[in-house]
């Protein structure tokens, strides 16, 4: 495909922190042969019949140092998989490994599964089914071990540290991952990506043509319109090669694609180590203060409106992210049809169960009167109703002639103020699955010192706008 591919000087400075030590290597190799054996003898003493893999970038060899997926499957016989899952082969498996004095977790997304820490790591105990074909899954992981063999089978070594470098630039830029919280590129996805293209830079170079929907098909099998009526709606289409009948891009959002776009024209045109993440890049801060990040929005925080959202329980994260966007899109649709502008909105879903959402107006409060045109003067019966109505109208200002013969008046807004508006209005944007909810409205200003800490650090980054790899003069 074209010629050999070559790492820039910062592609190689990138790589030499992203790739796995040795040291890391081995370490992890003792913790996944120790969760193996666990998983196993749990299961022997439960009576299940299983087969037990290790899944996720670990198995693939596409992890990030420091930040491995590293995930053992529990694969039962496909005629008793789902009725055996049913029964609380989790809680029970977790309740052992507990009695151990292992550290355990229980999570739920489709079916309930685990976590348990082996050797300072978190390790992922999921739960499916050992299917014969996996264009016919049970359960949503059923492909996983599908998708591992694709990978691996279609990689090289040096193309596992394409894969790397390409996930670490998307997770600085901010579009890896296919939660509702991103919206963006998956694991899986993003192999699938240097699997095609065979490079990092070249996945880059594509990524300037690409204009949704955006159409990849990695093993060459389907036509343009074919994918485009089979996947409809879709902002990038990538057929899974293991199951053709799966979209593998199907949680990208168009706004992960302009994204992904945007920075990859920015470091094509001037490379630099600020758009990748890489470890040990953070540095500890000192918890950030209410008065910290008013001061950040400056004039603007006035006339940023803050909604905080409390269920009183704890839901599964895409659940809780799911509410918050419908909500944000809700109120927002509410704020412009009543008039007001919207200059930014964003959401936060929380691990302690909270939802946050921050809209940015052009301003807080309106007007006291607003214009309303109504019919040209002219038009007969309706001209003579608007007349009717606005003559007596002693709130109204007016009604008056314009120049092009409409007759208009001004009316008292029933709404000046955003804030109110929201709280008057609560039932018409607040989703059905919010109802219960506490919810508290307020300019942020007020709202800031009910704020906790990572929704004090969404703000503060939210208050800049821009991303700081979009901004130019920074070092490399």
């Amino acid at each position: 495909m074209g010629a050999a591919c070559i790492l820039g000087s910062v592609e190689e400075d990138v790589l030499r922190e992203i790739r796995p030590s040795p040291e890391e290597r081995d370490r992890l190799r003792e913790v996944a042969g120790r969760a193996v054996n666990l998983v196993q003898h749990a299961l022997r003493q439960l009576g299940v019949e299983a087969r037990v893999t290790i899944e996720g970038s670990y198995a693939k060899d596409t992890w990030l140092r420091g930040d491995v997926d590293l995930d053992v499957f529990l694969l039962l016989p496909e005629e008793t998989c789902l009725e055996t899952i049913e029964s609380g082969l989790v809680e029970k498996l977790a309740a052992l490994l507990s009695s151990t004095g292992v550290k355990v977790e229980l999570r739920y997304a489709q079916h309930p599964y685990l976590r348990f820490m082996v050797d300072g790591v978190w390790v992922e105990a999921v739960p499916g089914c050992s299917v014969s074909d996996p264009s016919r899954p049970l359960t949503a992981v059923d492909r996983t071990p599908f998708h591992r063999i694709y990978v691996i089978e279609h990689t090289t070594p040096e193309m596992r540290d394409e894969i790397r470098l390409l996930k670490s630039f998307m997770k600085g830029v901010g579009v890896y991952g296919a939660e509702l919280a991103v919206r963006g590129f998956s694991g899986y996805l993003t192999e699938l990506l240097v699997i095609h293209y065979q490079c990092f830079r070249r996945v880059l170079e594509a990524a300037l043509t690409w204009r949704p929907p955006v159409i990849i098909d990695v093993e060459g099998r389907h036509g343009r319109r074919e994918l485009l009526k089979k996947f409809r709606g879709a902002a990038m289409i990538v057929p899974d090669p293991v199951d053709p009948g799966r979209n593998a891009a199907a949680a990208v959002s168009r706004r992960s694609i302009a994204l992904f776009i945007t920075a990859a024209r920015l470091y094509l045109r001037e490379p630099s180590k600020r758009f990748f993440r890489v470890p040990g890049e953070a540095r500890v801060s000192p918890p950030l203060l209410p008065g910290s990040v008013v001061a950040a929005y400056g004039p603007r925080a006035s006339n940023t409106v803050i909604i905080a959202m409390e269920p009183g329980r704890t839901l599964p994260p895409d659940n809780m992210w799911g509410i918050a966007l419908r909500a944000l899109r809700q109120a927002r649709g509410l704020l412009e049809r009543w008039g007001f502008r919207v200059l930014a909105a964003s959401a936060h879903a929380g691990g302690e169960g909270r939802i946050a959402l921050a809209i940015e107006l052009e301003s807080r409060l309106l007007p006291r009167y607003e214009l309303h045109l109504g019919p040209h003067a002219w038009n007969g019966e309706n001209a003579e109703r608007f007349l009717e109505k606005y003559r007596r109208d002693t709130e109204a200002l007016g009604p008056w002639v314009e120049e092009d013969g409409r007759l208009a008046v001004a009316r008292p807004r029933r709404y000046r103020d955003a804030v109110e508006l929201l709280r008057g209005r609560l039932a018409e944007w607040l989703p059905g699955s919010a109802r219960g909810y506490r919810v508290e409205i307020a300019p942020l200003p007020a709202a800031a010192s009910e704020l906790r800490g990572e929704e004090l650090e969404w703000l503060a980054r939210e208050a800049a706008r821009a991303p700081s790899w979009l901004k130019p003069g920074l070092s490399s």
